[in-house]
């Protein structure tokens, strides 16, 4: 989804840990950095064979153990993005994904890239904690839809992202539809008390969305482009990690519960 350029830019930012007392001769880390970007991030970020998954998954831990930051959210939000389920668990540890960014101001950024990470997957096809960790970044950001608006005035294109992850096969208490109705009927406030024709149409189409997964003679592709709404499955696309280690993990799982 990104390019690893961008990436290897992230992280060489990041906030690092020095070593009081680092051994003569030692590399200097960025340089070290530099001249293994391609290596670094391919085993941080690319998921694409069993033993990159490992690897994210390992740095996935260590991040979730030192804790989500201002300085390293984007790290966070990166891992995420792998869409890979491994590597994800391993980023939330036991946190409710919802909340993972609670400690995070929003920003017109972040709340572009939630978008995008929205953007880029089809239903079915983004594992469920990515899609209730971006939900979250979301939801904080329009819980009051106008303050949420001066962030990031979204488009009707971002209505539709979020409009199309409703599963019409369940109910409005699942826990998926019953984040993504929220989000929606808060979004149906924008401009209640003020004459902004933008605001309003986007109100508008919030609420539609909501009337066509309610209202029975309606679907969802009624309002929201039918191609958005194919539904893909992950097992379609998701590299696993070796059985090792996924023996290991389930082992470390068990001891902990």
């Amino acid at each position: 989804m990104r390019h690893l350029e961008e990436d290897f830019s992230e992280l060489v930012r990041a906030p690092r840990v020095e070593a009081s007392a680092p051994p003569a001769g030692a590399a200097d880390d960025d340089q070290l950095l530099q001249e293994n970007r391609r290596a670094a991030l391919e085993g941080l970020f690319a998921c694409t064979t069993p033993l990159q998954v490992e690897s994210a998954a390992g740095f996935a831990r260590y991040l979730s153990s030192a804790g989500i930051t201002a300085g390293n959210h984007q790290l966070f939000l990166r891992l995420l993005e792998t869409n890979n389920q491994w590597v994800v668990d391993a980023l939330l540890g036991g946190r409710d994904p919802r909340l993972l960014f609670s400690s995070i101001r929003p920003t017109a950024a972040l709340v572009v890239r939630a978008f995008l990470l929205l953007t880029a997957w089809h239903p079915g096809q983004i594992y469920e904690k990515v899609l209730q960790a971006v939900l979250g970044i979301i939801e904080c950001a329009y819980y009051k839809a106008d303050d949420g608006y001066q962030i990031y005035r979204l488009k009707i294109a971002d209505l539709n992202c979020l409009g199309k992850f409703l599963d019409e096969n369940r109910d409005q208490f699942d826990e998926n539809n019953d984040i993504l109705l929220s989000a929606l009927d808060r979004l149906t406030q924008l401009g209640v008390y003020e004459d902004n024709q933008r605001k309003h149409v986007l109100a508008k189409h919030a609420f539609d969305i909501r009337m066509a997964y309610f209202d029975n003679r309606k679907r969802c592709i009624d309002v929201i482009p039918q191609l958005l709404m194919v539904r893909l499955q992950r097992e379609q696309t998701e590299v696993q990690p070796a059985r090792e280690y996924q023996a290991y993990v389930r082992s470390l799982q068990r001891r902990r519960g």
